[in-house]
């Protein structure tokens, strides 16, 4: 990290240190007080991030440097296996070895090797929050050349949530996967959703099952997450235009813009 960005991480931690978190006993119970004050929010498509579309040709590029992660960092990728099959096993392995705040004291820029060395196999203080998780798998994932992107859901109301869109190209289609708790969703009949299908369930109250839940290892608050963290953030769906980041991008808190329309193939 930069001198720059120690100075700008410091003034950030100043002026927002009493509202972060540093321990897993404080997260819970952060957690148990949000889901008690919850309301669920009326939900229809706006999209009002989006003010652009992506760049195809440049969306899934891998960054140098980044391919010596899996090596550095042990991730399970094997050329022989299925994108889908892949994709789970470094998701697992990421949380495994990463853990998840919200509202964590680690701010850190939009780069897998900054984001992995400051918080790979380290305490809770360390944890990541939901962008870092989605930009650490969806580095990973185009470093593997698995293409990937990470998409932020928002509300009307100004929450917001990161997922990860993979693409399968054995099956030609997206699968949406949340490194923050561990999971991925299918409909009624067992089958994999994308953002979009998933968004689409959603709003037409089809049945959606989450698989993979965990919160620190349980299942604890998984309604509350479905209702807050996925139902109510899918008024806006929106990526990052290219993943060809420079390094204002790759050495900057929230550097990265995300203002793009998210692909919902690449047929």
């Amino acid at each position: 990290m930069n001198l720059l960005f120690r100075v700008r991480r410091a003034k950030a931690l100043l002026f927002l240190g009493k509202k972060m978190i540093s321990t897993k006993e404080d997260y819970v119970v952060f957690m148990k007080k949000s889901a008690a004050a919850y309301t669920p929010q009326r939900v229809a498509i706006k999209d009002e991030t989006v003010k652009c579309e992506t760049e195809p040709d440049a969306l899934f590029c891998a960054i140098p440097g980044h391919r010596a992660l899996i090596e550095a960092y042990h991730f399970p990728y094997d050329a022989a296996l299925p994108d889908r099959k892949n994709a789970l096993a470094i998701m697992e392995h990421l949380t495994k070895h990463t853990f998840y705040c919200g509202v964590t004291k680690n701010l850190l820029p939009d780069d897998a090797a900054e984001i992995l060395k400051n918080a790979f196999d380290l305490p809770y203080d360390k944890a990541l929050n939901c962008r870092l998780k989605a930009i650490a798998l969806t580095d990973i994932l185009n470093a593997c050349g698995i293409k990937a992107l990470p998409v932020c859901a928002t509300s009307d109301a100004g929450g917001c949530h990161f997922f990860v869109n993979v693409w399968l190209k054995e099956e030609c289609r997206f699968l949406a996967l949340d490194p923050s708790f561990h999971c991925f969703f299918s409909n009624a009949t067992g089958k994999d959703l994308s953002i979009h299908a998933l968004r689409d369930c959603i709003l037409n109250h089809r049945p959606v099952t989450v698989n993979g839940y965990s919160f620190f290892g349980t299942k604890d608050f998984k309604d509350y997450y479905f209702s807050a963290f996925v139902c109510d953030l899918m008024a806006n769906l929106s990526t990052w235009k290219t993943n060809r980041r420079g390094k204002k991008e790759l050495s900057k808190v929230c550097g990265a813009v995300f203002d793009a329309r998210v692909p919902e193939t690449l047929d």
